[in-house]
């Protein structure tokens, strides 16, 4: 097998500088790994880092409310059953996804979309709207993935670099470099109209990228910004390898150092054993 890499991008928001993201990021993949299946993290992992080009300073790294808490408690971590209320409550976020479809401008709605989705749409409106800022995060991801274009490439992307990393991918649709062999997006807003509607209008049809030979999708269910948790409804078109994308539930329950739980959080989603055993098919 080719030498593998984990390569991540981060989400919403502003974040610690780079170097202490990324080390946060390997310590909750390698939790993961380590309590699901007592494994070790041997592939190296570089993480694609976007908060400076939205931000003036990153967030100190003795700022709390961004550390990496690892989970409490011995042995593999929850997996979602999906004959529990998991999926009812996912079955019942859908049809809210569905209910946003009919809003013709999301951002129009302003503080109420903020109070639905539980989150800042700052970040997110930034992006669509600056061009030139919008094509340097995509630029960060594409240099990165064509840096190492000769290794087997497992790309994890969360929240709104899901969105760069997709758009990213489909810009290099017709490109001359080896393919993605996973593609995972996590904690994803990929299904929300606005994004749908960009999508649309800048790459004419929604499908999986064509470099990609495999995109799973982990959501959990209680995750606002993933509140259309099955992307599988909108991206049907298969890639010309017949790539399409995988929808997973998960249990996230990563919580801060204040004892809050946080559903959305990266490192939670990093550390699932969902995510922790399709790493392990790739490297």
């Amino acid at each position: 097998m080719a030498d593998s890499i984990i390569i991540g991008i981060h989400g919403l928001r502003n974040k610690p500088e780079k170097m202490v993201l990324e080390k946060w990021w390997m310590e909750a993949i390698a939790e993961g790994m380590s309590r699901n299946f007592g494994a070790h993290l041997d592939s190296p992992f570089e993480l694609t880092y976007w908060a400076d080009i939205q931000n003036s300073a990153p967030i100190p790294e003795g700022e709390l409310s961004e550390r990496y808490e690892k989970a409490q408690g011995v042995g593999p971590l929850r997996r979602c059953d999906p004959n529990t209320f998991d999926k009812i409550r996912a079955f019942t976020q859908k049809w809210g996804g569905r209910l946003l479809d009919k809003e013709k401008e999301l951002f129009g709605l302003g503080s109420n979309v903020e109070k639905l989705l539980g989150i800042s749409v700052k970040d997110l409106k930034e992006y669509y709207d600056s061009p030139d800022k919008r094509k340097l995060m995509r630029a960060r991801l594409s240099e990165l993935l064509k840096q190492h274009s000769e290794k087997r490439i497992v790309l994890i992307a969360h929240s709104m670099g899901s969105i760069i990393a997709y758009d990213a991918l489909r810009e290099l649709d017709n490109a001359e470099m080896q393919s993605i062999e996973h593609f995972i997006t996590i904690g994803s807003p990929l299904g929300l109209p606005l994004v749908t509607q960009k999508i649309r209008k800048e790459f004419n049809k929604m499908k999986t990228p064509e470099n990609v030979v495999r995109w799973t999708n982990l959501a959990e269910a209680t995750d606002k910004v993933a509140i259309d948790c099955n992307l599988s409804d909108e991206y049907r078109i298969a890639n010309a390898s017949g790539g399409k994308v995988t929808d997973i539930l998960v249990h996230n329950d990563y919580v801060n150092h204040q004892g809050k739980a946080n559903s959305h959080k990266s490192y939670g989603y990093l550390r699932t054993p969902e995510l922790s055993e399709l790493i392990l098919e790739e490297i």
